[in-house]
């Protein structure tokens, strides 16, 4: 999975995560693959995305990146054998993500998944979540978890990742988009996740795509 982020994202690293979308040639962001069906025209996802210290003291670094298309998600997030089908049966169409820094060291990303539907979006965001979900990346962690008053549906977690590395994550749903933010570094994640939440579901008026 935050994998993104566990995620879809692969959360086994923040900073790993921010650079997936280096792979480049035929096989890169641009890929459609992983739906029989045609994909709908490109959705500009990037106002869903943090913006410079909604999330208090972060800021964006490099551009934000797409990866289209199932098959370029999963190689691109190095996800789990069995992504790939439950990504396809929730109608995954694209991800947007861009790695974040804070003054101090800590790391961030935030993201945006689009699916055909707002019901694709939960049940990702369900298994993204799930005990089994992030024990299947990072077997060991321990899970804390926390909700975000004001935004339906949100819930986040805090815990470490392979190398031990604190990490915290909190996903949630607007319309047929699963958003995901996470941070690794030291101090509190749950009052700054929250803030950066709440700043883009505000902002964007909980809806997804526009």
């Amino acid at each position: 999975m935050v994998r993104t982020a566990i995620t879809v994202l692969l959360m086994v690293s923040l900073l790993a995560i921010a650079a997936c979308g280096d792979d480049d040639g035929d096989e890169g962001g641009t890929t459609a693959g992983g739906s029989d069906k045609a994909q709908p025209a490109k959705v500009d996802l990037e106002r869903f995305l943090l913006r410079d210290g909604e999330e208090p003291g972060f800021k964006r670094i490099e551009a934000p990146r797409t990866e289209t298309g199932v098959d370029a998600f999963v190689r691109g997030g190095d996800l789990p054998e069995d992504a790939a089908p439950l990504l396809r049966r929730a109608g995954f169409i694209s991800f947007m993500f861009q790695p974040m820094v804070v003054d101090g060291g800590n790391a961030g990303v935030t993201n945006v998944h689009l699916f055909e539907t707002a019901q694709g979006a939960r049940d990702w965001m369900e298994r993204e979540t799930s005990d089994e979900g992030i024990h299947g990346q990072i077997p060991d962690t321990k899970i804390d978890r926390f909700t975000v008053s004001g935004i339906p549906g949100a819930r986040g977690w805090t815990g470490t990742d392979l190398h031990g590395n604190r990490i915290g994550h909190v996903y949630w749903v607007q319309g047929r988009c699963m958003m995901v933010i996470g941070n690794e570094g030291e101090g509190d994640f749950v009052t700054p996740l929250s803030t950066g939440a709440t700043a883009i579901y505000e902002r964007t008026k909980g809806v997804c795509p526009a």
